[in-house]
This record gives C-alpha cells, structure tokens and sequence, in this order.
C-alpha cells in the first residue's frame, strides 16, 4: 500500500512530539553511563527525577513535568501546529508570532523552562512595543493622550483576530465603542495603519536546536498545500527567525526543511539525508560528511564527538549519523536518548524524519503504545487532524 503525503506529513509531526516526550526525562543529562545505568533497556518516557542528575554533569530544567509531556522544544512545535491550524494550514508570520508570545509570555499557558532564543524573542517583542509606542504618541492628535496606548492594542487585537478587510472593519468597531467620533477614528486609522507597517521581530542571534524545533508542522502544511520551492524557503525563515535570527540557523532550518519534505514526498533515509546535502553550505556539508564517515561508531561516540549540547552544529550530525546507522523509529528515539545532552533539541529532527520515513506501528514505525503516552494526545490529534485530515 502506497502512504499518502498527508499521512507522511502527519507522521513526520507526530513523530517529532512523540520522540521530544520520550526524551524529556533525561534532557540535558551529560553522563550517557548515568542514563544506561538509569534505564539499561527502556530509556523511554521515564518521567523526570531530579536524583538521576545527581553528582553527573547536567541541569535539571523539567521539574514538575509529567511522563508524556513535551519539552520546551515540543512546546514550540506545538505552537506552529496551532498557528498553522487557526490559519487553515497556511503560514501566517503575525499568527505564528503572536501565538508564540501568548503561549511563552507573561500570563501564557506555558509553565517552565525558557531558554535563551525564546527569552530573547519575548524581550524583543516588548522592546518593539516600547518602539511602536514612541512611534504612536509622535502621531498628532488634540484627544485625549491616554487614547494611543489604547489604540496600539487595539490595532494589534484586530490584526491578531482578523485577516484583509475585516482587520479595518474589527478595528473601527472597538475604536467607536470607545469613542464613537470620526475625527477619533481617522486618528485610529493611522495608528492602526503605522502598526501594519512595523518589520517583524526576531529573535536571539543564536544558533542552537530551537531554530528548527517549529519546522515539522510548518513543512508538513506547505508541502501537503504544494507551496512552491521559494515560499516554503521564505516561510522557514521567517520562522527560524523568530527566535534565532542568525544567517547559519537560516541555513540549518532550510537543510532540515529539505530533509522534511523528502521524507514527507516518500524518499528513503538515505535520499532525505541528501537531500539535505544538495541545499547545504560548505560548512554544514562538511559536517555531514563527517557524520555519515562514523557509521562504524556508535552515535553516543559520535554525539561526544559533534558535542552533546544545544548548537547546531553538534545537533544535526549527531542526528544525522543516528538516522543514517538505523532503520526503524524506535532505535532510532532510543539512540538519541542514550547520546544525552541534548537529546530534546536532536529528536525534534530525528523523531520528525523517522517516522515520516517509517511511518506509525509495524516493524519499524512509530510505536502506537508511545503515542498512546503522549500527554497533550487529544490536542494532538485534532490538530493533525485540522492539517492533514
């Protein structure tokens, strides 16, 4: 039976959840003899327990966490998905954007560890708030001065809630049910129309794992939809770069994002890793060259060789040897796990292009009884449901 390139784009998102829920237990635990010692055959959705950590380099970021629940890197994921599924599949960088601040921000549903590329985006979106107010109360207006804070959110509310004409029109309404005067209105409208006109904001310049935690769903709604090749480019990143505005994070997101969509247009593993390959820059070529040359190694060797924290640089070729010298979804997610670190931030790409690749259940796929773990699975499932029926 030929798989779909919907039930592929579907397997390449759940698989990335369902490896960063796997992980989560031993995030950023650096003894990979600690994690073998902990659990010699099933390293698996063990759930978070901070004497694992002890008296062994590591940093015990999940307190609280549930087994099944996702980390800061599936969090992320999630909150594409979410946006890509209120926006009917297509990227919206404003959605996206704004989905990302009330879910990661103050008073948002998220609780627990923030890391540098998501604190520097929340800050930088509260500068460029500082920034636009200046902008609004330069604006003239003889009303009342308290009425340009009110009116820079209530634009940001309507184009938040709205799309095309209907942002005006939302606008207009809040405004008039405040003052209903037209000289305040058209004052309104400028200020509406100055916010329209704000560049996005970007994140840290930084280039670690969450610069390509938010690609899955992002590449599996564009390819289903058959985006063309330089908008799919234009969407990863812009995406990329809400949280790691750096040339290289660029550059690994679009290598990933290539790998994605082979996998999702029915490539094997060894065509979705050159796939990756043909988009590559020098640097990151090398890198991979120098992975796919250890295939005699074991991935923990491999994974101390690249590094075992959050860069990219030392993620994507220990993920790329992991899914080059294996091939089924399970040993793959074990691997990663065994190779500690940042085993978190690696499975988002390894779990992604594994189970797009080896699909749900079977010898090789997915586990159903992993799925069945997942903490957010109800979620989860009307959301892959909403993008790939």
């Amino acid at each position: 039976m030929t798989t779909s390139v919907k039930t592929r784009a579907r397997n390449l998102v759940l698989g990335a959840l369902v490896a960063d829920a796997a992980a989560m237990g031993f995030h950023w635990l650096y003894d990979q003899g600690r994690i073998a010692a902990v659990a010699p055959k099933t390293p698996e959705f063990v759930g978070p327990d901070p004497t694992h950590f002890e008296n062994v380099p590591a940093f015990f970021a999940h307190a609280g966490r549930l087994s099944g629940a996702q980390s800061q890197y599936g969090e992320q994921a999630m909150v594409m998905a979410r946006a890509l599924a209120e926006s009917g599949g297509a990227y919206d960088a404003s959605v996206y954007a704004n989905q990302f601040r009330s879910h990661f921000g103050y008073g948002g549903k998220y609780v627990g560890y923030i890391d540098h590329a998501t604190r520097d985006a929340l800050d930088n979106f509260r500068r460029s708030e500082d920034a636009m107010l200046i902008k609004v109360n330069a604006i003239p207006f003889e009303g009342d001065p308290r009425f340009g804070l009110a009116m820079m959110n209530k634009a940001n509310v309507a184009i938040q809630q709205n799309r095309g004409d209907a942002v005006r029109a939302s606008f207009e309404k809040a405004v008039r049910i405040m003052a209903d005067d037209d000289a305040v209105v058209a004052y309104g409208f400028q200020v509406l129309d100055m916010v329209m006109g704000m560049p996005p904001v970007y994140g840290a310049v930084d280039q670690q794992l969450p610069a390509i935690s938010k690609l899955p769903a992002l590449v599996g709604a564009q390819t289903v939809t058959a985006v063309d090749d330089a908008t799919l480019i234009l969407s990863v990143e812009s995406a990329v770069r809400t949280t790691s505005d750096h040339p290289q994070s660029v550059a690994y997101g679009v290598v990933s994002a290539n790998m994605m969509q082979a996998a999702i247009n029915g490539a094997n593993m060894t065509q979705v890793i050159a796939a990756g390959r043909a988009v590559a820059n020098a640097e990151i070529d090398a890198e991979f060259a120098k992975a796919l040359s250890m295939n005699e190694q074991a991935n923990t060797e491999v994974t101390k060789h690249f590094g075992m924290a959050c860069d990219l640089k030392s993620g994507v070729p220990s993920a790329v040897h992991n899914l080059a010298t294996t091939s089924d979804y399970t040993t793959a997610i074990r691997n990663n796990i065994y190779a500690g670190g940042d085993n978190c931030g690696r499975a988002i790409l390894v779990g992604a292009l594994a189970g797009a690749v080896y699909g749900v259940d079977g010898d090789a796929g997915i586990p159903q009884a992993w799925i069945d773990r997942l903490g957010a699975r109800t979620e989860i499932d009307a959301i892959l449901s909403k993008l790939f029926g």
